[in-house]
């Protein structure tokens, strides 16, 4: 979008394949560094770095608060400013290098003192997180303005979505193995090599979105709202409120999982040559259910769609009790856990983008920043106490980072973290929605 068009909405051509290919091109990029805080950034401190769990777990509710902060600073900030070339894809070109070069050293811990580990892993952390962040919420906030209906941005959430577990297969199977032909017996230069090539990969994918994208359905308000009344709108409104509750839960089971596969498979299946293979398989699931989510639209609601993901999900984590170490019974539960989360990740994002169009209409803000901001302080808080708890209930239970067998009592306390928490944090997040829908019909 142009600068000179007097604020005027570009709403000429059809979305084609090209803008979404972009779009979910820079959801790649930015996955990449997601998906190696969800697999590996506890693993990464506590068996790289060597930093004791306890220390681990403080730094990560630290950085998981910094980023729920950041988030809201930055989505108030876009709120507030308009490029000349645009409302929010610039972002992806004045960030993309921050980013990339954050990526990269993130993985270059010097073999150092641990207090000054600690210090430098924290500066990277915020680096990457700051740029990751306004790439995320540029993404999120875009979208209303991409498509106006629900199956057209399903279908550029697909695109993403599908990128984004594309990341994640790519770094979660393949990462340590890389890792380990570039950097032979020394597993901090392998990763950090990996990181660095991860990073050149996401420079372009970033600088293209920036290029092809189109906000043709954006229009600046005529005057800027006060900050009051901006968050007021999101406080006032029980249902988005509920939305956001129920958000946050979600992602806090999901990290549960995401936290600890790596030490379930490595140590409570004693199977570590699987981990790649177990994490493949659940992503693959999500990816390929990508073209059928916007056909759902068809037959159901969104929110109905949902809270059906939430309860099937939960339904799925626990049968992996059954599974216990047995691969092929695990993959089984891994696959169906994938596929019904695919369903509630991609369509909380039609449910957000509903929300802003409700705004917009109704109080002329534009809310569609300070809405993202909102989705990834809830994502960011779950997150942060799954990270904590799990690595907190590690040290509890007994969990040595030098040792090749745990105790009973470190893998029972696995087996809790990665199944049962997951488990529960789904249902009750399905319980929300379920009061979401019921707030609706009043």
């Amino acid at each position: 979008m142009n600068g000179d068009n007097g604020g005027k909405s570009e709403n000429t051509g059809a979305t084609g394949a090209l803008e979404m290919m972009s779009f979910g091109g820079a959801q790649f990029a930015a996955s990449i560094y997601a998906a190696f805080t969800a697999y590996y950034l506890m693993m990464f401190f506590t068996d790289v770095a060597m930093i004791p769990p306890a220390v681990t777990a403080v730094l990560l509710i630290c950085y998981r608060l910094f980023s729920a902060v950041d988030t809201q600073v930055i989505g108030l900030a876009i709120n507030r400013t308009r490029f000349r070339d645009g409302k929010y894809r610039p972002l992806y070109k004045w960030f993309a290098l921050p980013f990339a070069i954050g990526l990269a050293a993130l993985g270059m811990t010097p073999g150092v003192y641990a207090p000054l580990r600690v210090v430098y892993g924290a500066f990277i952390l915020i680096i990457c997180d700051l740029s990751w962040s306004t790439l995320h919420t540029a993404s999120l906030s875009m979208l209303p303005y991409l498509a106006r209906d629900d199956i057209s941005r399903t279908k550029f959430m697909s695109f993403s979505n599908g990128s984004s577990i594309i990341a994640f297969i790519l770094v979660g199977t393949f990462l340590l193995p890389i890792a380990s032909i570039l950097g032979g017996e020394d597993r901090n230069k392998g990763i950090a090599l990996t990181l660095a090539l991860l990073a050149v990969i996401a420079l372009p994918l970033l600088f293209n979105a920036y290029f092809n994208l189109k906000e043709r359905h954006y229009i600046e308000p005529e005057k800027k709202s006060a900050i009051k009344d901006v968050y007021l709108a999101i406080l006032s409104n029980r249902r988005i409120m509920l939305f956001f509750a129920g958000l946050s839960l979600y992602f806090m089971a999901d990290a549960f999982k995401n936290l600890t596969a790596y030490y379930y498979i490595s140590f409570v299946m004693a199977r570590p040559n699987l981990l790649p293979w177990i994490i493949m398989s659940g992503l693959v699931s999500p990816l390929l259910m990508q073209p059928v989510i916007p056909r759902l639209l068809k037959i159901a609601k969104k929110e109905s769609l949902i809270i059906f993901g939430l309860f099937s999900a939960s339904c799925s984590s626990l049968l992996m009790l059954a599974a216990v170490d047995r691969p092929y019974a695990l993959l089984v539960c891994v696959v169906l856990y994938g596929a019904f989360t695919s369903i509630v990740a991609n369509l909380v994002f039609a449910v957000m983008a509903s929300f802003s169009d409700e705004i917009r209409l109704r109080n002329n803000i534009s809310m569609s920043e300070i809405l993202a901001a909102t989705m990834n302080l809830g994502s960011n808080l779950g997150a942060a106490v799954a990270s904590g708890s799990a690595a907190l209930a590690m040290e509890a239970f007994g969990y040595s980072a030098q040792s090749d067998v745990q105790t009973a009592g470190a893998l029972m306390g696995i087996k809790v973290l990665y199944i049962i928490c997951t488990a529960s944090g789904l249902a009750i997040a399905g319980a929300v929605f379920v009061i979401f829908i019921r707030f609706g019909k009043d």
